[in-house]
């Protein structure tokens, strides 16, 4: 197992002592049907009957925190509501937009520290994402991309969050236009993307917009490359 983390410095302005925080750095973000795929294989179970539970779940938690209860995931968390925002006496008010009710998992053993054992290394460079190689799949040739085909992005930092809105791959055109691609696959070292429409032919620039697996206490670095699209 080797976990890497980052450290940033801390931004808690009651002290007037700089100090640092760690910051894990995640290879990949894995989709929903991997994990059902991933959980069927440890378990025996089809895809879809996993699949089924986590739904189950997911309806069990917002009908309890609804009622206002806390649910017991065994060994893993307890689900619960919290109240944010600041009120202006004992008596509230409740402002709407102000004030919420938010729902948090806390972690419990053993889960809770299933990695307590572990020591992870200090990635001290931090992130720097950069493209190696673009190759489509289909072709099988290296820098390009025709049409819709899946293209495999090698390098090293990658791992776009394709569930933010500020990490993703696009082809840049002459004009400065991005063209977003849909991406199936990212982890740091390899990124899968495809359109669902085809570009006009032509030189493109490839950009990967990413925080590389750090979170978002970092700010999203771009690692680009020219591809000819056919």
């Amino acid at each position: 197992m080797n976990v890497k983390f980052v450290t940033a410095r801390g931004s808690n302005r009651l002290t007037s002592k700089s100090y640092y925080i760690g910051i894990p750095k995640h290879e990949r973000t894995m989709s929903k049907k991997e994990t059902y795929a991933l959980c069927a294989d440890r378990t025996g179970y089809k895809p879809t009957a996993v699949r089924a539970v986590f739904l189950a779940l997911r309806e069990y938690l917002r009908e309890n925190a609804a009622r206002g209860n806390i649910t017991y995931v065994d060994g893993i968390s307890s689900v619960r509501n919290y109240v944010r925002g600041a009120f202006e006496g004992l008596g509230g008010p409740w402002v709407k937009g102000k004030n919420y009710l938010m729902v948090e998992s806390v972690e419990m053993d053993p889960f809770k520290t299933l990695l307590a054992g572990v020591v992870p290394q200090n990635d001290v460079g931090g992130a720097k994402p950069v493209i190696n190689t673009v190759f489509d799949e289909t072709t099988r040739e290296y820098g390009e991309i025709t049409g819709t085909d899946v293209f495999s992005i090698a390098g090293a930092d990658l791992a776009p969050d394709s569930e933010k809105e500020d990490e993703y791959v696009c082809l840049t055109d002459g004009d400065g236009v991005e063209h977003k691609a849909e991406i199936t696959y990212s982890d740091l070292q390899n990124v899968k993307a495809k359109f669902d429409v085809a570009l006009p032919a032509g030189e493109y620039t490839l950009c990967v917009y990413t925080r590389s697996g750090m979170g978002d206490e970092f700010g999203v670095k771009k690692a680009t490359r020219k591809v000819t699209v056919k």
